[in-house]
């Protein structure tokens, strides 16, 4: 399997699919087509017959049209039709193939309702990865747009979390610094957050670079039931923390 991530705008990611043996490449979220294509091109990559979108906020799926226009047979796969050109919308848990890749949506409401996650499974290589778009980010998750602090934790703690510990994490945005610094403020003792401080300092790019075992030490909206983030909280509940949490986290300013 192979994922290349490719920045835009200012913060976000969108992502070249491939499964390694062949030069055909799925697309994740093609806000700037030209720089996608561009990429594609220096990858020696071929897109054109995948385009699978998280949700239908415009710095997502604000490149799809453009690129249906480029690539006009191709597949594009979502949530709802409020994403431009969805011909493929999906259900809960449905899976398809891409290549020799198994790919599963996972539904994710509470960001956007319409929110999904790709789990992707090389089962050649024994590799697994998940594009978590504005559901999860690296030490931090989306704001509630649409959704309630139940529908968040059961995105992260029961959907996501039960998928293998080693799949690798691609996040729709490059935020971790400013979340880990909220982690920091929250559990400042836990050791895989300040080791997480260090690389985020030392490193432009950590989307890819960790898995969903990782986010359960470091990320404490999937930490809901450590000590730390209850005495946070002031509470045993966790779904009352979760909302604790993503309150403070909106306030934040350290």
């Amino acid at each position: 399997m192979k994922i290349v991530p490719v920045p835009c705008r200012s913060d976000n990611y969108m992502y070249l699919l491939s499964d390694g043996t062949s030069n055909s490449a799925a697309v994740v979220d093609p806000y700037d087509v030209a720089k996608l294509h561009d990429a594609a091109k220096k990858e020696g990559l071929q897109v054109g017959q995948w385009l699978l979108t998280t949700h239908h906020h415009a710095d997502h799926s604000g490149g799809n049209d453009e690129f249906i226009q480029l690539h006009p047979g191709v597949t594009v796969t979502g949530g709802s039709d409020k994403s431009p050109g969805v011909n493929k919308l999906l259900k809960h848990q449905e899976t398809f193939e891409i290549g020799t890749l198994k790919v599963t949506a996972i539904h994710t409401p509470c960001h956007t309702q319409d929110h999904i996650c790709y789990y992707v499974e090389d089962t050649k290589s024994d590799e697994r990865a998940v594009f978590t778009g504005d559901t999860l980010f690296v030490s931090g998750c989306g704001r509630f747009f649409e959704g309630t602090a139940q529908e968040m934790h059961e995105a992260l703690n029961k959907r996501l979390a039960q998928l293998p510990d080693d799949t690798k994490t691609y996040v729709g945005h490059e935020y971790t610094k400013s979340n880990v610094a909220f982690s920091s403020h929250v559990d400042p003792e836990n050791p895989a957050i300040k080791s997480l401080v260090d690389f985020a300092n030392k490193n432009e790019v950590t989307t890819g670079k960790f898995t969903l075992g990782d986010e359960k030490k470091h990320n404490v909206f999937m930490r809901l039931g450590s000590q730390a983030v209850k005495d946070k909280a002031n509470s045993q509940d966790e779904v009352t923390c979760m909302q604790w949490l993503r309150e403070a986290k909106n306030n934040f300013r350290g």
